[in-house]
C-alpha cells in the first residue's frame, strides 16, 4: 500500500479507462482547482 495522501499534497498520477473506451488521466485531465471522483463498480 503506498503512503497516505496530507493536506497539500498533489495527487499521483493515475490514469483509467472510461465506460466510453477512453480514457483520463488524473490529475492532469481536471481542469478546475477542485473536483469530486467517483468509482462505480457497477455489478457482479
Amino acid at each position: 500500500m503506498g503512503e497516505m495522501l496530507q493536506q497539500g499534497a498533489r495527487m499521483p498520477s493515475m490514469t483509467f479507462k472510461t465506460v466510453d473506451g477512453g480514457t483520463v488521466t488524473l490529475p492532469d485531465d481536471i481542469t478546475t482547482r477542485y473536483a469530486a471522483v467517483l468509482f462505480y463498480r457497477g455489478h457482479w
